[in-house]
C-alpha cells in the first residue's frame, strides 16, 4: 500500500474516532438532560397514567380524571377530622401557593381527597377547603373508587381507633400516607413531595418539576 493510501486509511480512522466520541458525547449529554432533577421527593420518569376514577367535588359535581388534564395539580389525601398531619400539610399548600403567586409561577389546582365519605359531606368539605383558599378543591365518593383512586397515586389509608380505644361508628381515626402527589397536564402522576413538607421545598420542587415536564 502506498503512502496516499495509508495517509487516506489513517484519516478514514481518525475521522471515524472522532466521530464516534462525538456520538457518545451527544448520547450521553442528552441522557443527562433526560434525568430528572432533584427535589424533596421522586420525579418519576415516566409519568405514571390515571385511568378512569369516579368521585364528587364539594360543589356535588363529578370528579373523573378528566378534571386533571390541560393543568397541574396537588393532591393531598387525608379527612377533615385529621387532628394534625391535614391542616398542617394544607396550611403549608396554602404558603406555597401565595409564593407561587408571587413568582408568577403557573398555579397549579390544590385537590383534597377525603377518605371519610361518610362524615366527611360535600358541605362540609367545601367549608374545610375554602378555610385555606377559596381555589382549594374537596372531592369525596363510594370507598371502591376513593380505594381506586388511592391506590393509582401509590398512597394508602387505614380505618383507625378513636379517642375511646376502639373503631366505633362516631369516633374512629385514619392513618394515612402523607405524601402530597403532583399531577401533570396529561392527568399522570409526575411527582411525589415526600413528608415532612415546607413551603420552600414545594415551590422549588414545582419549578423543577414543570422544567422536566416541558423540556
Amino acid at each position: 500500500m502506498n503512502k496516499s493510501n495509508l495517509t487516506k486509511l489513517a484519516m478514514v480512522f481518525i475521522l471515524s474516532v472522532v466521530s464516534m466520541w462525538a456520538g457518545f458525547k451527544l448520547s450521553s449529554m442528552m441522557d443527562a438532560e433526560k434525568q430528572p432533577p432533584i427535589i424533596e421527593g421522586t420525579i418519576l420518569h415516566p409519568a405514571r397514567v390515571l385511568t378512569k376514577f369516579d368521585l364528587m367535588d364539594q360543589r356535588r359535581h363529578d370528579f373523573g380524571v378528566q378534571q386533571f388534564k390541560n393543568k397541574w395539580s396537588l393532591v393531598f389525601i387525608g379527612y377533615t377530622n385529621c387532628p394534625d398531619v391535614c391542616p398542617n400539610t394544607l396550611g403549608i399548600l396554602k404558603q406555597a401557593y401565595i409564593d407561587m403567586s408571587a413568582l408568577k409561577m403557573e398555579l397549579p389546582t390544590v385537590t383534597f381527597v377525603s377518605i371519610d365519605p361518610v362524615r366527611d359531606e360535600p358541605e362540609i368539605l367545601g367549608d374545610y377547603v375554602y378555610y385555606f383558599d377559596p381555589s382549594f378543591v374537596g372531592v369525596t365518593g363510594k370507598k371502591d373508587q376513593l380505594d381506586n383512586l388511592v391506590k393509582q397515586l401509590s398512597s394508602v389509608y387505614l380505618k383507625a381507633a378513636g379517642a375511646s380505644g376502639d373503631i366505633k361508628n362516631d369516633d374512629y381515626l385514619y392513618d394515612h400516607s402523607a405524601s402530597i402527589l403532583v399531577i401533570n397536564p396529561k392527568a399522570e402522576l409526575q411527582a411525589v413531595f415526600t413528608s415532612p413538607h415546607n413551603k420552600l421545598g414545594i415551590v422549588d420542587g414545582m419549578q423543577k418539576i414543570m422544567g422536566f415536564y416541558n423540556k
